[in-house]
């Protein structure tokens, strides 16, 4: 109940309720302004007027003055609008490692205009990219190397605002050791490095272990990657060791490993297309994806993953802290998110992309391949190499040129 006052006293409860009819104020603007500038400088205008008319509303004013209005539901709030994107957008990347449908797609979406620029290392994308991106929005760093480039500042951070899509990623690459939480990247396709063997040179032998590419059987016909962490990894996951181990006596047993084999290995080589094909070598470490290529010489070459583990690899795609159109590029790894533009990535270039819910449009034929898409317990004998610390990566170098020198 709200008690009667002569003239002299201000009723600051009535007088609150008119002072907010009367200009459409809401019970939350008016604690906003309070909050904002303080009780005292928010009500002087009630006080003032109040104490102006008097503090017996006239009939009239107390028939025109309404009651409080109740407490309205509290509003759902409306979703952030997406932002406008700019209308370029520029990509540095593989030789078809994009599906068209996919880039003409986001074209239609958000009116961008894409272009595209291409490389063909490793070492080039990053001469191109320089500290910054150089002029480039996007671009599809190797995951070992995201961790170098975000110390650098290269690699901008994502908004996650705009990466509705990220809910599709599986659950084991929520989290990479790269990138802890996608916080600068997102995986974008992976792979696996094992094993490769032309049946018909191994005399109809299917070998399951790496330890075939130690076998004298095959000595002077056995190739090994050129590339010193990946042939680690291997041997290390043969002794079973971490491939990122960190273990001196580790490594040294890894080495003393690899020197009983390097008599027996023909040659070191990335090429591993032109080095399977040539004629010269019957089994060899490869990476999987090369397999779809030797088979066009060799159709009935074989790879496997071996049984005791190996190691997968991944590109992720990312944009960078000098990005000319830091929206569109946001909004270009989130199409790239999306279920189905996955899965017409990997329709193409026959990688498994991160992607689960992709899995529904992708070619029954990829699915079903255990080498591109191997049964999960597989999956869980993979390990992902991962960027090194300097001193850590020295051990490794220092043993790697003791066993080529």
């Amino acid at each position: 109940m709200s008690d009667r006052h002569d003239g002299s006293t201000i009723d600051l409860e009535k007088a609150l309720v008119r002072y907010m009819v009367e200009r459409k104020l809401s019970r939350r603007e008016l604690l906003e302004r309070i909050a904002a500038v303080g009780s005292a400088a928010a009500l002087a205008p009630i006080i003032a007027a109040c104490s102006t008319a008097g503090a017996t509303p006239s009939p009239a004013a107390s028939a025109s003055a309404a009651p409080p209005p109740s407490a309205a539901p509290t509003a759902s709030p409306s979703p952030t609008p997406v932002p406008s994107p700019e209308t370029e957008l520029n990509i540095l990347n593989w030789t078809d490692y994009l599906a068209d449908e996919v880039i003409k797609s986001f074209e239609a979406k958000y009116k961008v205009k894409v272009t595209q620029s291409f490389f063909s290392t490793t070492d080039e994308m990053y001469a191109k990219l320089g500290d910054d991106g150089g002029d480039y929005d996007i671009s599809f760093p190797i995951s070992v190397d995201v961790p170098n480039m975000i110390a650098k500042g290269t690699i901008a951070k994502l908004d996650k605002s705009l990466l509705t899509n990220i809910k599709n990623l599986g659950t084991e690459w929520a989290n990479p050791g790269y990138d802890l939480g996608n916080t600068y990247s997102v995986p974008y396709m992976w792979w696996t490095t094992g094993v490769g063997y032309d049946p018909a040179r191994l005399g109809g032998e299917a070998p399951t272990s790496s330890k075939a590419l130690w076998d004298k059987r095959w000595s002077q016909h056995i190739s090994m990657l050129d590339d010193w962490q990946e042939v680690f990894g291997l041997t290390l996951i043969q002794l079973g060791h971490s491939a990122n181990t960190d273990d001196a006596a580790e490594l040294d047993e890894a080495l003393a490993l690899l020197k009983e084999q390097k008599p027996l290995v023909r040659t070191y080589s990335t090429d591993t297309i032109g080095t399977m094909t040539s004629g010269d070598i019957w089994i060899g470490h490869i990476w999987g994806a090369d397999r779809f290529a030797i088979q066009e010489t060799i159709p009935d070459f074989a790879y496997f993953i071996p049984e005791e583990g190996g190691v997968k690899g991944s590109d992720t795609v990312a944009t960078f802290s000098g990005s000319p159109h830091p929206i569109a590029a946001q909004l270009f790894i989130n199409h790239l998110l999306d279920a189905e533009q996955s899965a017409a990535n990997t329709n193409l270039i026959y990688y498994m992309g991160p992607n689960a819910a992709a899995k529904e449009f992708i070619d029954p034929a990829i699915l079903d391949d255990p080498t591109i898409n191997p049964d999960q317990e597989i999956v869980d004998k993979l390990e992902e190499l991962l960027a090194l610390d300097q001193a850590v990566r020295d051990e490794y170098l220092s043993r790697w040129q003791e066993l080529r020198g």
